[in-house]
């Protein structure tokens, strides 16, 4: 994965998501992934760089993700005892109530809260797009549990020039949200206005706030990635830019 952020009103290549997301390792516990655009595998990329400083995590969803083999299926009855001994042998796991042959869903909630305890940071897949890589929340979403300290929202880059209906989980939700008919194309200031708004990316955030702008997948985007950080910067909100191509 390569990755940008920018410093000293330039764009910089970052070594890791740690870094260039400003993640302290003491405080940042309970981190969130909301939006639309790569959040599964951001989450798994943000796990396996923990994981490799040690730390024990534990991926899981207070929607739903994509059931892959690596996922332990909790079924009733489950005791958290047993995982604190399967993350003596594994220190990044993933967990999930089976929902599908394809998919997971939310644990309990109380028992996803009992894991905080029990591990060095939870990362949670809060929120569904339908791998569409631009949404505005409906009413019931996203889903950020209260003991969350970091909220990363995420949007796809791949989501500029084209048309709201085209491109857009929940269109009509965006087009009310930026005033633009379904027709009209996305520009980097309705991404900017998505980013910012309370009823958009940063719906019920009420911590630490950052946002990854994925599948940048040219250099010459960049440039208009350096707009977007200028943007955001203005407003006090951390950006950074994401690709597996570049």
């Amino acid at each position: 994965m390569k990755i940008y952020s920018y410093k000293n009103e330039n764009i910089v290549e970052e070594s890791d998501l740690i870094e260039a997301l400003d993640i302290d390792l003491k405080k940042d516990k309970v981190i969130t992934v909301v939006g639309a655009g790569g959040k599964t595998s951001t989450i798994f990329e943000l796990g396996n760089e923990l994981s490799k400083l040690n730390k024990n995590v534990i991926i899981t969803t207070t929607t739903h993700m994509k059931l892959d083999k690596d996922f332990l299926v909790m079924e009733d009855g489950f005791k958290i005892k047993n995982l604190k001994k399967i993350l003596q042998k594994n220190n990044l796991i993933k967990i999930g109530k089976k929902e599908s042959e394809h998919k997971v869903k939310s644990l309990d909630i109380k028992f996803l809260k009992s894991l905080i305890s029990i591990t060095d940071f939870l990362l949670i897949e809060g929120d569904g797009s339908k791998q569409l890589p631009l949404k505005v929340p409906k009413d019931n979403e996203p889903v950020i549990i209260e003991e969350t300290d970091l909220v990363i929202g995420l949007i796809g880059f791949d989501s500029l020039d084209k048309e709201i209906q085209e491109i857009c989980h929940r269109p009509e939700l965006v087009s009310k949200l930026l005033q633009k008919d379904l027709k009209e194309k996305i520009d980097i200031f309705d991404l900017v206005k998505i980013i910012k708004s309370q009823n958009g990316l940063k719906k019920d955030v009420n911590c630490k706030y950052k946002v990854i702008i994925n599948k940048v997948d040219k250099k010459e985007y960049l440039d208009k990635c350096k707009k977007i950080a200028e943007l955001c910067f203005k407003l006090d909100i951390d950006v950074i830019f994401t690709s597996y191509k570049i």
